[in-house]
């Protein structure tokens, strides 16, 4: 897969250049200047002929390239990407959702899916994220049932607390996605996603504070659509997941515009980067395991352990035994055949076993 892949880049590398030298050759590079003044967009005006080019275009066209080079020869394939890493996949993607979901609307607590804080705010996230989730749902739809179905269960009042953020959000998304999808944007990521922003972002402001706008502007809701629906920013063809694509601060009343187009190019190239690195890391957790357990029987429950310990990060025996459905004594063997094989980390018999393991990926532009 990875000979396939280096292949599919260099295709999309040979596109990139061919499009640039049918700018110069067409004379629309010519006495080429800057413009930072040309709307919204971070263009390149020329004077010889009466062209535009996004100068951010080649390195989120081969971003693009990588995305697609990988999800065809490496993420599509069930023999190279099982269910286990499929799932992991998106368990990982949940939690990425869920952190950047605390960060947009200032929830303090609760940074692990699973943990018994927050059990109001996170099942109003996961709630929120299925209510949008495209049919069929596939991978996604698995990832919140295995995190319902590991956290504790919700206390009445949770419930209730639930319910009333789950129909106050529902506008906004649904707010939200009638921006994206409306037909007048341009199909540039970048662009699309600065037009989108703009037309979301609230002028008032309170005490004369522009920060102040920020406190109730949508970022989470289009973060939250970035994950479900990808597609209505043109960022894949792919329904790949891509969490933490915009940031609060993009909302403020008093931002500049050409930093604005700075901001969001670096939060595109990033959202690529960091689910590229989510694709090809976990088939690394995967072989790490599979060097140092390689004679498992057939039956073994490990692999499926090890890999939501490496999804969640941290998991008590009794997270543990509610996933996989099995006893509290068999999950806490698991986790300690994990700790002794050095895949988990445990400081105490009341203390949850951590992943002990990371795996450093990065792709080069």
């Amino acid at each position: 897969w990875q000979a396939r892949f280096y292949h599919n880049v260099r295709l999309w590398k040979v596109r990139i250049w061919r499009r640039r030298m049918m700018g110069y050759l067409n004379g629309g590079l010519v006495n080429s200047r800057f413009d930072a003044d040309s709307g919204p967009g971070y263009q390149l005006t020329t004077d010889g002929a009466n062209m535009t080019l996004p100068v951010h275009s080649a390195a989120i066209a081969f971003r693009q390239g990588q995305i697609d080079a990988l999800a065809r020869t490496l993420f599509a394939s069930p023999a190279l990407y099982p269910a286990e890493m499929r799932e992991c996949f998106a368990l990982r993607t949940l939690q990425r959702a869920w952190d950047q979901y605390r960060e947009d609307r200032a929830i303090l607590t609760g940074k692990s899916l699973i943990s018994v804080e927050c059990a109001a705010e996170r099942d109003a996230f996961l709630a929120l994220l299925a209510s949008i989730l495209p049919t069929p749902r596939g991978d996604m739809e698995k990832a919140i049932f295995r995190v319902r179905q590991t956290a504790i269960r919700p206390l009445a009042s949770e419930a209730a607390a639930t319910a009333l953020i789950v129909d106050a959000g529902a506008e906004d998304l649904a707010r939200v996605r009638d921006v994206a999808m409306s037909p007048n944007l341009p199909a540039d990521p970048a662009l699309r996603l600065l037009t989108i922003v703009r037309g979301l972002r609230r002028s008032a402001v309170v005490d004369a504070e522009p920060l102040s706008a920020t406190a109730f502007s949508p970022c989470w809701a289009v973060n939250l659509l970035a994950v479900a629906e990808p597609a209505l920013f043109g960022l894949s063809a792919h329904p790949l997941p891509f969490p933490g694509l915009v940031r609060r601060r993009l909302f403020r009343a008093d931002r500049d515009p050409a930093t604005d187009r700075d901001d969001v190019v670096e939060l595109v190239l990033e959202a690529f980067h960091e689910t590229l690195c989510e694709i090809a890391r976990i088939p690394r957790a995967a072989a790490a395991f599979g060097e140092s357990f390689d004679k498992l029987r057939g039956n073994s429950r490990l692999f499926p352990a090890w890999m939501l310990l490496f999804a969640f990060g941290a998991l008590t025996p009794a997270q543990l035994a509610r996933a996989l459905l099995c006893t509290k004594a068999g999950a806490g063997m698991l986790l300690r055949q994990l700790r002794d094989g050095q895949f988990a980390v445990n400081n105490g018999p009341q203390e949850p076993f951590g992943c002990s393991r990371q795996f450093p990926v990065s792709f080069s532009i």
